[in-house]
């Protein structure tokens, strides 16, 4: 995406309208070390949207309410072929990505250079797997091996899938399984760094997310996603 008109751009968009007179604002697009280095400065108040939560962080930052909920990493196919899956699905709709590397008629490929947490980076470090599956050492041209059926599965963000379809332009309708060893949401609010100011403006924050029950903040990053995704990811309350 352009800098400055990602997901969390527009919701912090959305959340500088609304917030109550006496704040002003400079926004910058920084790498995330150097954003991370400047929120130790006890004099600034510095806020990003882009920060996912976990425990770690709750101690050391200011969190506000969720107003990001980003689909988790899942197991991207052709959503032609999503009725194949079927039989690895649990009645929640979760896949094991275990089972799927057991899967001899099913080949897969990920990225080699990246971890995908704990449960997983476990399974493939494991030995060579009875499934089919290529390492590579980047994510571009993943989508492309889809289209062309040279492999069925491929590890990737739901997001991430989308913005290489539309890029690489050949790719097909593509859809998203949910995968059981993972959590179903990486949830984040907007993250402050501790001061008087940003004590209060995320209460400020949190005020105006509790009026919008409908989290309406959320419609532009729904609407790129595949409608199995986007009815999970929009239902959740």
């Amino acid at each position: 995406m352009q800098s400055g008109k990602g997901f969390g751009d527009q919701a912090m968009a959305w959340l500088i309208e609304r917030l109550p007179a006496g704040y002003s604002h400079d926004i910058r697009t920084l790498p995330l070390a150097r954003l991370l280095k400047q929120m130790e400065d006890p004099l600034a108040t510095i806020c990003t949207s882009n920060l996912l939560r976990t425990p770690a962080r709750e101690t050391q930052f200011l969190i506000s309410h969720d107003i990001m909920r980003m689909p988790a990493l899942g197991l991207v196919v052709r959503s032609s072929d999503v009725t194949a899956f079927a039989p690895l699905r649990d009645s929640q709709g979760l896949i094991e990505f275990r089972r799927v590397l057991e899967q001899t008629q099913l080949d897969g490929v990920f990225n080699e250079n990246r971890s995908y947490g704990p449960a997983l980076d476990a399974l493939l470090r494991a030995a060579s797997p009875p499934a089919p599956v290529t390492r590579l050492p980047k994510t571009a041209g993943m989508v492309s091996m889809l289209a062309a059926n040279r492999v069925d599965w491929v590890l990737l963000y739901p997001f991430e899938a989308i913005w290489l379809a539309r890029q690489e332009q050949t790719a097909p309708v593509l859809a998203t399984l949910p995968i059981a060893e993972l959590p179903p949401f990486n949830d984040g609010g907007v993250t402050c760094n501790r001061t008087p100011m940003a004590a209060r403006l995320i209460g400020d924050i949190d005020r105006i997310l509790a009026a919008h029950p409908d989290e309406p903040w959320l419609k532009p990053m729904l609407e790129w996603l595949d409608p199995e995704t986007r009815k999970r990811v929009s239902t959740r309350r």
